[in-house]
């Protein structure tokens, strides 16, 4: 474990233990608590944006299905064409925030595993220790890379739909 977390969690206050009295393991558990707390926050404002993303980018394709099918308007190549940019610039967005939200965990695993340095037990590390820290595929994958590729399927799906909104025989005539 990295010392400057150890530095960072316990350097506020070098007399927090006698401060305390006995309070002080109260204290400790508390903030550990409502640490807990905010991580699983962290995981539903993910799963919100998630949520949000998909929807949005199912609802463009939707549309874009729809204006396919039914003929409804003179310009279809224009919305085929302009469509898709939104759509990628969506997807970059959304790549970007679980990109974030990735790192982010990331710390506060670590400052969890510091702060169960001064419990009795420390699950967090045990489990980790058991998933054979992300090294073994087999034990533990990432559900941040399964996250990351969603978005970037919806990207290449956009790339298609651009590509396919020209007409072919232009796109054939101008490569001979």
């Amino acid at each position: 474990m990295d010392k400057n977390i150890d530095n960072l969690l316990y350097s506020r206050n070098t007399s927090h233990k006698e401060e305390h009295g006995d309070k002080y393991i109260d204290h400790y558990l508390e903030q550990y608590r409502i640490y807990l707390h905010i991580m699983n926050s962290t995981h539903d404002r993910l799963a919100k944006s998630n949520d949000f993303f998909l929807g949005l980018n199912t609802a463009i394709i939707a549309a874009l299905g729809f204006i396919e099918t039914k003929g409804l308007t003179y310009h279809n190549s224009t919305v085929f064409m302009f469509a898709p940019f939104v759509g990628m610039a969506i997807c970059y967005c959304w790549y970007q925030i679980i990109i974030s939200y990735r790192n982010m965990n990331r710390v506060k695993f670590n400052v969890i595993h510091g702060v169960e340095k001064g419990l009795p037990i420390a699950l967090f590390e045990t489990e980790w220790e058991l998933l054979g820290k992300g090294k073994d595929k087999k034990k533990y994958y990432p559900l941040s890379k399964t996250e990351m590729k969603i978005p970037i399927i919806f990207f290449i799906l956009y790339i298609l739909i651009f590509i396919m909104s020209f007409n072919m025989d232009s796109i054939i005539g101008i490569l001979k």
